[in-house]
C-alpha cells in the first residue's frame, strides 16, 4: 500500500511540475500560517525520530541510534546504499579503500549523535526572548501544544559533496492530542559543502565541524520557527519568486516557485508554494549566494528539474573556494562542474 501511495504521489508531482504557475490557484495547506491564540502555547521537543514513511524520500539512510539521516545519494549500477549503509558510501566514493575500515569506524562514530538535549535547551532559551513573550511556554497548556521533531540531514549534491541541513517538523496538536490543527517544516542550511568522510570532511576529527554547524543550524531553524509562528511572515503573491538551486534530499538542481518571506544579511527565507508531499516543502533558510532568484512570472513552472550546466547556476556557491578555483574563475567565468544525478522520489507526507 505504501509503495502504491508513493508511486501515485510521485506521478501527481510530475503532472504538477509540467503545469504553469497560474494552474496552482489558491493557497496549499503546506504554506498556511499557524493559528493565533490568546496566551502562550506549550512547545515540546519530541525525542521521536523523523518518520521514514511520512517525512523521508526513498533511499535515505538513517544512522542507527542517531538523529542523522543521509540523503540524496544515488549511483547508477550500484547496490542500493541502504543495503550496505555508510560503509558502502565511504569505501566506494569518499575515501581510499585501503584504509576504509578505520575511516568508516571513525565516520560512523562522528555521525552517531542526538540533537534532543541541545534542541531542548535552545528552545528554552528562545522562549525566554522578550520578542516571543506571551507566545510560548514549556508548561502544559490545555487543549493545544506545539510538538517539534528534529533531524540532521546530510544531503548529497553530487557523488562526493554534502551539505548538512537541520529540519524541524512542528505540529500544533489540539483536543488533548487527538487532532492536528497545523503543521510546518523549517529547514535550515548555510555555508559550503564538504565530503562526508576523509580529509577536510564533516566527520574529520570526530565530527567537530559537523557538530558546530548543527548547533548553528538549530539556532537558525528555531529562531525562524518561533518568529513565523509568533508574527507570521506574509504569504503574499506579490513576493512570489523563482528560485534555482539545490534543496534538502535532492541531488539535482531545481527551479522552485514560492514566497520570499524575508531577505537580509546574506540569507533568505523561502517557502515553496507547493503541496506538503514535496520533501523540501516548508520554510527554507538559504544563503542568498547559494541560489539564483528573480520575481516569478505566470509562465514559470512551480517545480522543474534543471540541468547542472544551466546558466543560472553558474554564479552560485557549492563548496569552499580554492586558489585553483579562483584562477579558473578568472579564466573561465566561475562555472560549476558537477555530475548530473537522478533526483530522489518524493514521498507522501501528512498534510
Amino acid at each position: 500500500m505504501n509503495i502504491r501511495k508513493a508511486f501515485a504521489s510521485f506521478s501527481c508531482l510530475l503532472v504538477f511540475a509540467s503545469l504553469p504557475f497560474h494552474a496552482w490557484a489558491g493557497t496549499p495547506k503546506a504554506v498556511q500560517v499557524a493559528p493565533s491564540f490568546d496566551g502562550p502555547t506549550q512547545v515540546e521537543f519530541s525525542a521521536d525520530q523523523t518518520s521514514k514513511w511520512t517525512e523521508l524520500p526513498s533511499g535515505t539512510y538513517c544512522v542507527p541510534n542517531s538523529d542523522v539521516v543521509i540523503s540524496g545519494y544515488k549511483k547508477a549500477n550500484a547496490v542500493p546504499f541502504a543495503l550496505f549503509g555508510l560503509i558502502g558510501i565511504a569505501v566506494r566514493n569518499s575515501i581510499n579503500a585501503g584504509r576504509g575500515n578505520n575511516a568508516m569506524a571513525s565516520a560512523e562514530q562522528a555521525l552517531t549523535f542526538s540533537i534532543d538535549e541541545e534542541a531542548k535547551a535552545k528552545l528554552q532559551a528562545a522562549m525566554a526572548d522578550p520578542m516571543y513573550a506571551g507566545k510560548f511556554t514549556a508548561d502544559a497548556t490545555p487543549g493545544r501544544k506545539f510538538e517539534v521533531i528534529g533531524a540532521v540531514v546530510m544531503s548529497f549534491a553530487d557523488q562526493l559533496e554534502v551539505l548538512p541541513y537541520v529540519t524541524l517538523r512542528v505540529k500544533l496538536i489540539g483536543n488533548n492530542g487527538r487532532s492536528k490543527l497545523w503543521t510546518m517544516r523549517y529547514i535550515a542550511s548555510t555555508g559550503a559543502r564538504r565530503p562526508l568522510v576523509g580529509e577536510g570532511s564533516w566527520t574529520e576529527n570526530g565530527g567537530i565541524a559537523l557538530r558546530s554547524q548543527v548547533s548553528k543550524l538549530l539556532d537558525l531553524a528555531i529562531h525562524t520557527m518561533f518568529t513565523d509562528i509568533a508574527t507570521p511572515y506574509p504569504r503574499d503573491d506579490a513576493s512570489l519568486t523563482n528560485v534555482h538551486g539545490f534543496f534538502v534530499h535532492v541531488n539535482a538542481p531545481y527551479q522552485v516557485v514560492g514566497y520570499k518571506l524575508s531577505e537580509q544579511n546574506g540569507r533568505m527565507l523561502f517557502l515553496p508554494k507547493s503541496s506538503a508531499s514535496i520533501v523540501f516543502a516548508g520554510v527554507n533558510v538559504l544563503d542568498t549566494d547559494s541560489v539564483w532568484q528573480q520575481p516569478a512570472s505566470s509562465k514559470d513552472r512551480p517545480l522543474k528539474r534543471l540541468k547542472v550546466d544551466d546558466p543560472t547556476l553558474a554564479g552560485i556557491r557549492l563548496k569552499p573556494p580554492t586558489a585553483a578555483d579562483a584562477t579558473s574563475a578568472e579564466a573561465a567565468g566561475d562555472t560549476i562542474e558537477a555530475s548530473e544525478l537522478d533526483a530522489q522520489e518524493e514521498k507522501p507526507v501528512e498534510d
